[in-house]
């Protein structure tokens, strides 16, 4: 079999700037207790308990901590009274509160041996929300556990409106029934994260053209549909170097107007079809991937597409290989196909559902 040669990723640069400036800021503070930290609310219009607007004349660093003896508790009413661009630095412990971002700002959870950092959030609310009034605010949430209780609502656990934001090095636990991590606007990075137990794992609808989403180096797994690149998106979207399985459904659709470009994932043992092309996927790339054991075709388009399916490894799977609907067709070329267990079955065959 022929062996492929994953792709590594350099950051995106533009993206992680600020969060690059913030982490500095950190990391040149004295220590704990050099952080200037003050009461909730003390020179500012916040009342420190949220539902305030955030001010731009907070403190740049400010530590919570749920069971220390210091005036923050919540990650919420430090929200409300950091500076814009400031960090907010949160010691291990479970905080059952939903955040609701507007503004620039880094949340890093405590990397420090213990429990970790658990956002719980109500029931029927989203564990955290970006939604600032300026599309240029940027927030970075790094190193932070997310968890979703029994949710009837529309919220997913992550909801990303707009702006610039970069989730890293955390994990997303989604209700079930609503996506894991919603992206519905902005630019958006998602990086070294793990996603599981959505309906799907990630949703992109970013209905804007100059829209983009890179999600990279991710785990995501035991979602019904891994990443599900919606109809209504026309968002440019790299899914790359990403690890794929156990999914009750497809590890990828994509039915977007926009560009997906997925490279270097390893995409295996889902329920249905590795990846799905479908209908308004016009402009795919899918290259360097492993498409292995799913319980459908490795690769699967149901309507004509355009675009490039090359220098895949495809091995393994119950259907076909890649299974192509009469009418256009991507460009396919130099994959590696083996074992899969519609290829050598007649037409006919697959219609009875025999093989």
């Amino acid at each position: 079999m022929k062996r492929l040669v994953s792709t590594k990723f350099a950051p995106i640069a533009g993206v992680l700037a600020a969060g690059a400036l913030m982490i500095a800021d950190v990391a040149n503070a004295q220590s704990l207790g050099g952080f200037p930290i003050r009461e909730p609310g003390a020179g500012s219009t916040s009342s420190g308990s949220g539902g305030a607007k955030p001010t731009n004349d907070g403190p740049m660093q400010i530590i919570v901590d749920v069971n220390g003896p210091g005036p923050y508790k919540t990650i919420s009413s430090a929200v409300n009274d950091v500076a814009e661009g400031g960090v907010i630095y949160v010691m291990h412990g479970v905080y059952s509160e939903s955040i609701d971002l507007t503004k620039s700002v880094f949340i890093q959870g405590d990397r420090g041996p213990g429990s970790g950092v658990e956002i719980s959030a109500p029931m029927n609310e989203p564990c955290l929300t970006f939604n600032p009034a300026q599309t240029t605010a940027h927030a970075v949430v790094a190193n932070v556990q997310f968890a979703s209780k029994i949710n009837s609502s529309a919220s997913a656990c992550v909801d990303v409106h707009q702006g610039v934001f970069t989730l890293k090095e955390s994990d997303v636990l989604g209700s079930g029934v609503r996506p894991a991590v919603k992206i519905s606007g902005g630019t958006v990075m998602l990086e070294k994260n793990r996603i599981s137990a959505g309906s799907e794992g990630i949703y992109v609808e970013q209905a804007h053209s100059l829209s983009q989403s890179f999600i990279i180096d991710n785990k995501i797994l035991q979602n019904k549909v891994g990443v599900d690149i919606a109809n209504g998106s026309r968002a440019d979207v790299v899914v790359a170097g990403n690890e794929i399985f156990d999914n009750l459904d497809s590890g990828v659709k994509s039915s977007g107007f926009g560009s997906a470009k997925l490279i270097g994932n390893k995409i295996r043992n889902n329920k249905g079809s590795g990846i799905i092309l479908d209908k308004y996927a016009k402009l795919s790339l899918v290259r360097y991937n492993e498409i292995v054991q799913n319980s459908g075709d490795g690769v699967a388009i149901p309507f004509g597409v355009n675009g490039v399916i090359e220098d895949n490894s495809i091995v393994g799977n119950t259907g076909l290989s890649i299974f192509v609907r009469d009418g256009l067709e991507p460009k396919i070329t130099n994959n590696t196909v083996k074992n899969n267990g519609g290829d050598n079955c007649s037409k006919r065959d697959r219609r009875k559902g025999r093989c």
